[in-house]
């Protein structure tokens, strides 16, 4: 059975405020989680250093691209 035109922008509508709603929700939660998780303090230095640990790695790992950059521009300018 069809839809009128109506119908179907009330029933997207709905449908994409509801999940807006929830997701708002969620985040909330998801927040209030984090905080009490964060008052922990051995989870706090546990998860400190994880991220130190993660970003050094990037790090690291940003330096040797731009080397590897760097020496091949240097080969592209010799070979001129």
């Amino acid at each position: 059975m069809g839809h009128t035109l109506l119908e179907k922008i009330v029933k997207e509508r709905v449908g994409q405020t509801l999940v807006g709603t929830v997701n708002v929700a969620v985040d909330k939660l998801a927040e209030e989680i984090a905080r009490e998780a964060l008052a922990d303090e051995t989870f706090r230095r546990a998860l400190r250093e994880f991220v130190r640990l993660r970003s050094q790695e990037l790090l690291d790992e940003l330096l040797r691209n731009g080397s590897r950059r760097r020496t091949g521009a240097k080969r592209l300018r010799k070979r001129r």
